[in-house]
């Protein structure tokens, strides 16, 4: 069984109910993260009955609702992390559930859309980092993470389809957004770790004060800055 699957949606919720109805293995707790007040209760019953529905209220990106799943099932081995956009094939979540071991490590079927963090790893790499905000980087961020402390990356065998940034490019609003707030990330990743993304970072701590690779603080100035406008679609309860 997958202990935890846990998957944020800001819209197509279309994609989100796909995703779900595609899962052919047993799941122990399923978590959606509805970060723009999109989703049916109703349709989630209809999908996979027991399903626990987060609505934060605002889009408190994918960082927090990553986190936010691993913190609110912390009994859990390891946590399942996946966008709205995949659809399973047959056979797939049972290799993943085959390939996952408790050690330090994480376990990608679709490198960041979808892929597994372990107790363990947790314990060493920290959460992530919420300043990445409210989409992009902080996934390049925690492989950086990985690579300092030697927490390997394993590919899991999978036919899983993924559409690929559908959240952006199913509407202009969010895309516009994203032009402004990803380049702030790369920015943030480039004082965080002192160079630009995948090969240019020169620090091995965060901001080169040494400590944990895992430190972060959140900054709100960025929260307030960064966050983006979402649209008023309420989704019947």
């Amino acid at each position: 069984m997958i202990p935890v699957l846990g998957v944020p949606v800001l819209n197509r919720s279309d994609l989100l109910y796909g995703m779900l109805e595609s899962i052919d293995h047993p799941v122990g707790r399923i978590v959606v993260i509805d970060n723009g007040d999109v989703v049916s209760r109703y349709e989630l019953e209809q999908i996979q009955p027991g399903i626990r529905l987060i609505k934060p209220g605002a889009n408190i990106g994918v960082a927090a609702s990553w986190n936010l799943v691993m913190k609110a099932n912390p009994w859990a081995p390891w946590w399942f992390l996946v966008n709205n956009d995949i659809v399973f094939q047959p056979g797939d979540l049972a290799r993943l559930e085959q390939t996952v071991q408790p050690e330090a490590a994480l376990f990608h079927m679709l490198s960041f859309a979808a892929f597994a963090v372990t107790r363990q790893a947790l314990d060493v790499l920290g959460y992530f980092d919420e300043n990445f905000h409210p989409a992009y980087d902080e996934d390049v961020d925690y492989a950086y993470r990985c690579q300092l402390a030697t927490v390997p990356r394993i590919g899991v065998l999978s036919a899983a389809r993924h559409v690929g940034s559908a959240t952006i490019y199913a509407d202009k609003l969010y895309r516009n957004q994203n032009g402004k707030t990803h380049g702030l990330n790369d920015r943030y990743y480039e004082r965080k770790w002192g160079g630009p993304k995948m090969g240019g970072e020169t620090f091995t701590t965060p901001f080169d004060r040494g400590g944990s690779i895992g430190d972060w603080t959140l900054e709100p100035s960025r929260l307030r800055e960064q966050g983006w406008e979402v649209r008023a679609i309420r989704a019947v309860r």
